[in-house]
């Protein structure tokens, strides 16, 4: 099966890369990571490294009467991965989607890694992560307001007949009481319920909360942990963004619920606060229809910006662990195609099963956007 789709999409592509242009309804897009970093000596067993850590490639097609699709395909690590494989129309200030895509949940779960402000996701929002999938969503959006929902089918774009699926659904509104050229505030709450996939040879569903901690590079986990016995999980967090023209300050809360057969309720969290400067630019960017910000407009901007995290995932019992980081990161943005970013970060860990580490780690990327 997965040969199959992988073929499909190849050669859907094939006629967007030979007609491709900048002026016409079809285009090709596409990014590039090139990342390296360097850990300090410690318990956790990284050193330092360079990678390719994402390439993509990007179809488009704007089609008559408000009617665009998106297929957008990644190789790296040497895999093809589907990312994105939808259709959407718009009219007025609706939008309906149809595909396999992201959910509209909260800020860094919704966010392109294009408009990351550090290397990744704040990592409370990484670690409870979902993904795409498969299902339809509609969005209304207007200066003041917005607001999104999504309902999908499994936890994946492919199955066999080993796999009974599960479902999940999304709910996000955001308030934003300021708005106008140079400055926003935006305000904004969001759902996520969702009830695992099954292997049918399992009497459970299992749910698994992990990450890499503030690095895209291939380095052992950080936080992993596997919940078993899960009925279903809700997450629901609170957002909260300010923009001016050179200021930026973001920072959101997480709960996740996991509700279990035969234990009780498993309950993590997490939260980050995030701000920056434009050292040099004057205006910061906004998506207006997905609620979600963007890099910065002008070429040659240069932003100096700061980020702290904690992700528990203790709760009772289960000791999954706890992160807490702090990155420093500068930021140039050359033109709309190349982006330079340069990372410092700590990270410390305690309350884990097997091992506490704290480590630190300077990471670079060039970043290549079409």
């Amino acid at each position: 099966m997965y040969y199959k789709w992988r073929g499909f999409l190849l050669a859907f592509l094939f006629p967007i890369i030979v007609s491709a242009n900048t002026d016409g309804p079809v285009k090709l897009g596409g990014r590039l990571f090139i990342d390296g970093g360097l850990f300090t000596k410690n318990s956790y067993s990284a050193h330092a490294k360079a990678e390719i850590t994402d390439v993509r490639l990007t179809g488009k097609i704007t089609l008559p009467d408000e009617w665009y699709t998106k297929i957008d395909v990644g190789f790296a690590g040497n895999k093809v991965s589907l990312k994105d494989a939808f259709v959407q129309k718009k009219w007025g200030n609706n939008n309906f989607r149809i595909g396999y895509m992201l959910g509209m949940c909260c800020i860094e779960q919704s966010a392109s890694t294009n408009d990351y402000v550090f290397m990744t996701g704040a990592n409370a929002a990484e670690t409870f992560y979902l993904g795409r999938r498969v299902g339809v969503s509609y969005t209304f959006s207007q200066n003041k307001y917005y607001c999104s929902a999504g309902l999908f089918c499994g936890d994946g774009a492919e199955y066999d007949d080993k796999v009974l699926p599960g479902y999940n659904a999304t709910l996000r509104g955001v308030f934003r009481p300021l708005n106008e050229a140079g400055k926003l505030l935006h305000l904004g709450v969001g759902g996520l319920f969702r009830r695992p996939d099954r292997e049918k040879e399992q009497k459970d569903r299992l749910v698994t909360f992990s990450s890499n901690g503030v690095t895209g590079l291939s380095v052992p986990s950080v936080l992993d942990i596997e919940i078993n016995n899960v009925k279903h999980t809700f997450q629901w967090n609170l957002e909260a963004l300010y923009l001016s023209r050179r200021f930026f300050l973001q920072g959101e809360y997480l709960n996740m619920n996991v509700q279990r057969a035969q234990a009780a309720c498993y309950r993590p969290w997490g939260a980050y606060i995030q701000g920056g400067f434009l050292i040099k630019g004057n205006f910061f960017n906004y998506d207006e229809w997905d609620a979600l910000p963007l890099t910065p407009k002008e070429s040659k901007s240069l932003l100096l910006s700061g980020r702290i995290n904690v992700t528990n995932l203790n709760d009772g019992p289960v000791k999954g662990g706890m992160q807490q980081d702090i990155t420093v990161g500068l930021n140039y943005y050359m033109n709309k195609f190349l982006i330079l970013k340069l990372n410092g970060s700590v990270v410390w860990t305690k309350d884990m099963e097997e091992v506490k580490r704290s480590f630190g780690v300077l990471q670079a990327r060039l970043q290549v956007r079409f």
